[in-house]
C-alpha cells in the first residue's frame, strides 16, 4: 500500500452516494424547487422500533446487567440461546448449540469473516448477479475476486434457467465458494427451492463454501415459502447462513448481524471478529435480545408498513420492471431510456425529475440502464409521488 509519505496526501475517494447526496444540496442550493425524494438508500424511514427501548419482564440476568464489562466474544450467551431456537423454528437449520452462532458488526462483518477466514487472498467467488453493492468492498478489502453470475434478472423472466450451467461456464481452478443474496438487493427476485436446490447442488459436486446472505429473510411479497439454503441435505455443514437486525428490526445504526454454521466454521471465523473489534456491542445485543422477543409484532407491524409503500409505487410506476418477490426494491428497466447516457447524465435526469434512484452498473457489469427504486425508505404517500416522478426519467 505504500510508505506513509506514499499515502500522505490521499483523500476518500467520492462514492456515487456522496456525489448524490452533493448534487442534492447544491441542487436546493441553486434554487431549484422542491429537494428529490432519494430513494438510493436501502433503508427505512421509521424510527427504531419502541420494543427494542423496553426492558423485558425480570430483565435482570447478566446480558442485561454490567455492561461497562467485557462479554463473549461470541456474542452474548442470551442471544445466541435465543437465535439457535429462532434458526430451528423459522429457517429450519440443523442448530442445536449456541457455538454455532457468532454475532458481528452487522451483516458486513459476518460476510468479512467469511472473506478472510475461510478464503485465501487471490480467491474466486461466483457472485449471483446484480449484487449488493457493498459486497464489492468486502471483497476488495479481503483480497478476494468476485466473478459475477448474471442471474436474477434472467431467473424473473426464465424460472427454469440453466442456473448451474450459467455458474459451471464462470468456474475456474480458483473457485472456492458462491455468495447470493435472497430476497435479492437490488432486483427483489427471490430464489425458489428449485433453484435453491440447483445451487445447492453445484456448490456440492464442486465442494465449493456457500455465503448465503439473507438479510431480507422477513420480507417476502410473493406467495412462494421462504427457504434457507442451509436447510437443504447436506448444505449445512459447507453454508455460512448470515442474517442482519439492519432489515428484519429497522434497526441499522445497531450495526448487528450474526452468523450460523457448523462448530468448527465458527471457531474458525471466531479470530477474525476478536481482532477486528474483540465482541459486537453489548448494549445493541440487549437490544436485539428484545426484538427477538417481540418479533412477532415488529415484523408484521414492518410488514404492513413497508407493503403500503410496494403497493404505492406499483399503483404508480408505469416503468417496466423486475417482479417484486421481496425485499426493499423495484428493479426498474430504463434502458431504452437511459442509452448512451453517463453517470453524469443520469444524475442531472434524477434531479430534474425529482426523484433518485440507483444506477444499476453500481450492482453488477450487465446491468448499465437498470436502477434500484427503495420503496422503504420514505412514507408511501412519499413513495407514491416518487413514482410518480421516476415514469418521467
Amino acid at each position: 500500500m505504500g510508505r506513509p509519505a506514499d499515502v500522505a496526501a490521499r483523500d476518500f475517494k467520492p462514492t456515487l452516494f456522496n456525489r448524490i447526496s452533493a448534487a442534492i444540496a447544491a441542487g436546493a442550493g441553486a434554487g431549484r424547487g422542491d429537494a428529490p425524494i432519494a430513494l438510493h438508500v436501502g433503508d427505512t424511514w421509521l424510527d427504531l422500533p419502541p420494543e427494542l427501548g423496553t426492558p423485558l419482564a425480570g430483565e435482570d440476568e447478566p446480558w442485561a446487567e454490567r455492561l461497562s464489562r467485557y462479554g463473549d466474544t461470541q456474542g452474548e450467551p442470551e442471544l445466541r440461546r435465543r437465535l439457535v431456537a429462532k434458526l430451528r423454528a423459522r429457517n429450519a437449520l440443523p442448530v442445536s448449540d449456541p457455538r454455532e452462532i457468532q454475532v458481528t458488526f452487522g451483516s458486513t462483518g459476518a460476510l468479512f469473516l467469511a472473506m478472510t477466514r475461510l478464503l485465501e487472498p487471490g480467491d474466486e467467488i461466483l457472485t449471483l448477479a446484480p449484487e449488493w453493492t457493498m459486497l464489492k468492498v468486502v471483497a476488495s478489502a479481503a483480497r478476494i475476486r468476485l466473478v459475477e453470475v448474471p442471474c436474477f434478472d434472467r431467473l424473473a423472466t426464465d424460472p427454469a434457467g440453466d442456473l448451474g450451467g450459467w455458474l459451471a461456464a464462470a468456474l475456474t481452478p480458483r473457485t472456492r465458494a458462491i455468495y447470493f443474496n435472497s430476497p435479492n438487493n437490488p432486483t427483489g427476485v427471490m430464489l425458489r427451492r428449485a433453484q435453491l436446490e440447483a445451487l445447492a447442488h453445484f456448490a456440492r459436486e464442486h465442494d465449493l463454501w456457500v455465503l448465503a446472505d439473507e438479510a431480507y429473510e422477513d420480507f417476502v411479497w410473493c406467495e412462494e415459502p421462504y427457504l434457507s439454503i442451509a436447510a437443504l441435505p447436506g448444505m449445512f455443514e459447507r453454508t455460512v447462513s448470515i442474517f442482519s437486525a439492519s432489515k428484519s428490526y429497522a434497526a441499522a445504526g445497531l450495526r448487528l448481524g450474526y452468523a450460523a454454521a457448523p462448530r468448527g466454521v465458527i471457531a474458525t471465523l471466531n479470530p477474525g471478529q476478536v481482532a477486528a473489534g474483540y465482541e459486537p456491542n453489548r448494549p445493541a445485543q440487549v437490544m436485539a435480545i428484545r426484538a427477538l422477543a417481540a418479533h412477532d409484532a415488529i415484523r408484521g407491524r414492518l410488514r404492513e408498513i413497508y407493503r403500503q409503500g410496494l403497493e404505492a409505487a406499483l399503483t404508480t410506476l408505469r416503468v417496466p420492471h423486475l417482479p417484486a418477490d421481496g425485499g426493499y426494491y423495484l428493479f426498474l428497466d430504463l434502458r431504452e431510456r437511459w442509452a448512451g447516457l453517463g453517470e453524469d447524465a443520469k444524475l442531472e435526469r434524477m434531479l430534474g425529475a425529482g426523484v433518485i434512484v440507483s444506477p444499476g452498473e453500481h450492482f453488477g457489469a450487465d446491468y448499465d440502464g437498470w436502477a434500484r427504486f427503495c420503496f422503504t425508505s420514505e412514507p408511501p404517500e412519499r413513495v407514491a409521488e416518487a413514482a410518480r416522478r421516476a415514469n418521467q426519467l
